[in-house]
Order: C-alpha cells, then structure tokens, then sequence
C-alpha cells in the first residue's frame, strides 16, 4: 500500500511516519542538506528554487532506492511541493515565473516515476497549534509567516484529489493515542 502522510507544517506527519515506520512501512521523507535550508531561510530568493528541487528529488531517489516499494509512506509528496509550497514562495516573489514553470516540469516528471497513493492520510491542526509546533521545531520565520495561504492551499489541494482520502484533526491528540490507532487498525 502506497500511503501519502499530506497536511500543512506542523500537523503531525512526520510523527505519524514514525509510526508507520514501527510496522513495517518504508518512510519516504524530506531529506535537504542542512546547510542549504539555512541558506534558503537567510536568503529565500536566492535559495528558494534550489530547496524545493532539493525536497522533490530527494522524495524521488528515496522512492527509487526502496527494495519494497509495495508498503510505502511519503511524509509528503512531490505533488504537494509543487502544489503548495511552490506556489506559496512563487506569491512570494521568491521563484520568478521561469523557475516555477521549470520546477513544474521538474514535479511533472519526477512524479511520473512514482506511484500514486492507495490512501492519503490528511493531518491539520488549528492555526495556533501549528504555528506552536512549527516555532517548537524551529521553522524559519517565512515558514510560519506563510501559514495561513499554506492552510487554504492545503484546504484547494485535498479538496481536488480523487484517491481515498482519510482527514485527521490532531489538535488535541498526541501521536502515542494515533500510535494506538494505527496500530489496532493496520495490523
């Protein structure tokens, strides 16, 4: 089963991988070099069109080097990259339209080699408990500045996908009761 964990910064996602992880699924997660996401939080403009192609390649080749490519969770897809974040720094003024355009066909293709997902699992939270939890973890400022359009872009994106979608809330809810959850109900 091909799983998408999707939802704005903050929700939960990568704590709901881990989760997935303890049984038995292979995680598809961000992996940018530390100091290129620095350099992009110093300077978005000049960094911007690097980071996200960094994010949706690294999705990409994590995806391709899987041994089991058949009990997969991405902890946030290229479609959403694209979708969401691309478009947010675009807004932004931090891609101009011709690394946009080139970043959607970096997107168009990356995600023809990769499987669609049997289930997306779509995380929220209130705005404020996101903005504590991306604060927490130290998100840079642009980040959670770019919430709000973040969240209605999130709210355009899951409302168009026609695959299986479950919606969770976990506001109040601590990843050790999804644990639970999850547990009784994937094994």
């Amino acid at each position: 089963m091909i799983i998408w964990l999707s939802g704005p910064t903050g929700s939960g996602k990568t704590s709901l991988a881990s989760i997935f992880s303890k049984l038995g699924y292979g995680v598809v997660s961000e992996d940018t070099p530390m100091r290129l996401f620095e350099a992009f939080a110093a300077d978005p403009s000049r960094y911007c069109e690097a980071v996200q192609e960094a994010l949706m390649r690294s999705r990409h080749d994590q995806y391709q080097l899987r041994s089991d490519k058949l009990k997969v969770v991405f902890d946030r897809s290229v479609d959403e990259d694209i979708s969401v974040f691309c478009r947010i720094h675009r807004a932004s003024g931090y891609l101009d339209a011709s690394s946009f355009a080139r970043l959607e066909v970096l997107a168009a293709e990356l995600e023809a080699d990769l499987p669609s997902p049997d289930l997306i699992i779509f995380l929220s939270a209130n705005k404020k408990v996101l903005r504590q939890r991306m604060k927490a973890v130290g998100h840079p400022k642009l980040i959670v500045d770019g919430l709000t359009e973040q969240v209605r872009l999130y709210d355009e994106w899951i409302s168009c996908r026609s695959e299986s979608v479950v919606k969770i809330d976990n506001s109040k809810c601590p990843p050790a009761m999804l644990d639970a959850i999850l547990k009784g109900w994937l094994c």
